[in-house]
């Protein structure tokens, strides 16, 4: 998947409220294990770095460490209700 798509992902992940838009805290990251993606959808495998972070409302979220950067760039430079 390119990073273009995954970011359409998660924008929209984000907007939907499916990935959280205010603070986390980053509980670890790991080699992953089949996991799937809170922001691409896709597994995150043996051969992927999983983070693993918690939302305010305890959600655990998994993403790539790829997908947790786009994250992190989306949550804080689109205010709600951008486009």
């Amino acid at each position: 998947m390119t990073p273009d798509v995954a970011r359409q992902l998660i924008r929209g992940r984000i907007e939907n409220g499916s990935l959280p838009r205010d603070r986390t805290i980053e509980l670890w990251r790991a080699h992953g294990f089949g996991q799937t993606c809170d922001g691409c959808g896709l597994a995150i495998t043996t051969a992927d770095w999983m983070c693993l972070i918690c939302a305010d409302d305890w959600r655990a979220i998994h993403l790539h460490e790829e997908c947790l950067v786009l994250w992190k760039d989306e949550r804080l430079t689109r205010s709600p209700g951008s486009t």
